[in-house]
């Protein structure tokens, strides 16, 4: 059975312009994964208020070799969508620039501005990649803020408003999508009076809770969050207790995290009513492991999970799983030579998680 989406609504709709198709949920989506390529390769930097049409910098992006490698992380049809919105008559007057990445220690963090012909801008965060950088960074946000990713997307808003008149839009898939809610949430009040909307796209929610704070309850009626109905990513940690519920035909939680697998009804997402109960037991496993942990042991359990997984020498999940198993020998060799008490935490850590997957499991029953 097909389920349509966001490509199919690029192959249906994509023949009408903003001028007579108002921007839509499902346009916030394509925008926000695009963002997931290398666009920085070939754009202009955010110091320079320099815009190039979408199709121009498609035909770019494509001249770099590996662009569209998609590694482990990034959705497999997203060098596909790029192309076609490149091409339909609703994109292909859209304009992008004010690029921005930066991949340090402890950092992944790219964002992009895309000018619409409506007047309005739509500024999009990167989600993770496939650094183990920016896998740290994620485990990080469970007992730090703001993490760096957070701080630097809070900068690139104020500087994108300068460059960009008009309504601004701001959203992400992922880790983009709890960077969009971040910035928009701290960012200047001139600014927040320009925010129309922010979408988190099964963005994981925030170490303390946001959405009580007087900045979040400012912007609430313009903030939208989706989560896929068995998804893991958009329920962890503290989320908006308003989180729009959609369809996904993805398998696990992986699939369900891909935007490809999100139903699609015309101009929306196909709403579900409640998760399934396969997702609240997946969510209420690994959130109680969470909890589990006091904040210095979420920090000791990353600082030593990302020390073993560094001593494979890889850089990135795809790397990691190339030679597994010469890289596992490197792990369980790094692990050996941890100090006595460190393995003892760390069997800890790894006893908690599966006791806490466990008893989620058995508390729901057989039901999906």
């Amino acid at each position: 059975m097909h389920y349509r989406n966001c490509m199919d609504y690029l192959q249906i709709r994509g023949v009408l312009p903003f001028s007579i198709a108002p921007f839509c949920p499902v346009d916030n989506l394509i925008l926000s994964t695009c963002a997931y390529l290398p666009f920085e390769e070939v754009l202009p930097p955010l110091a320079q208020d320099s815009w190039v049409p979408l199709p121009q910098a498609a035909q770019a992006l494509m001249q770099q070799p590996d662009w569209d490698a998609v590694g482990l992380i990034m959705a497999k049809d997203t060098p596909q969508l790029l192309l076609l919105a490149a091409q339909s008559d609703r994109f292909s007057q859209v304009q992008v620039g004010l690029c921005q990445a930066v991949r340090e220690e402890d950092t992944q963090f790219a964002a992009l501005t895309w000018r619409l012909p409506d007047g309005t801008h739509y500024v999009s965060f990167r989600g993770t990649d496939d650094s183990l950088v920016g896998w740290k960074e994620c485990f990080a946000m469970s007992y730090d803020f703001p993490v760096p990713a957070q701080a630097l997307a809070q900068d690139y808003l104020v500087q994108a408003a300068r460059h960009c008149p008009g309504q601004l839009r701001v959203g992400g898939h992922s880790k983009g999508g709890n960077l969009a809610v971040w910035a928009a949430v701290h960012a200047p009040q001139q600014v927040q009076d320009r925010i129309c909307q922010v979408y988190s796209n099964d963005g994981p929610g925030f170490n303390q809770d946001l959405t009580t704070s007087p900045a979040y309850q400012a912007l609430a009626g313009r903030l939208v969050t989706y989560v896929p109905q068995a998804s893991l990513v958009g329920t962890l940690l503290h989320q908006d207790p308003e989180a729009i519920v959609i369809r996904s035909h993805g398998v696990g939680t992986v699939g369900q995290h891909d935007p490809f697998s999100w139903q699609v009804h015309g101009t929306e997402f196909l709403p579900l009513p409640r998760r399934s109960r396969r997702g609240e037991r997946e969510t209420a496993g690994f959130q109680g492991w969470v909890d589990s942990m006091n904040p210095a042991e979420r920090e000791e359990f990353t600082e030593v999970f990302f020390s073993l997984l560094a001593a494979s020498q890889a850089e990135t999940l795809s790397e990691l799983s190339q030679g597994w198993a010469d890289n596992a020998l490197a792990v369980v060799r790094a692990y050996a030579d941890l100090p006595s008490q460190v393995r003892r935490d760390m069997l800890d850590f790894l006893w908690r998680f599966l006791v806490n997957m466990s008893t989620a499991g058995a508390s729901s029953g057989r039901r999906p």
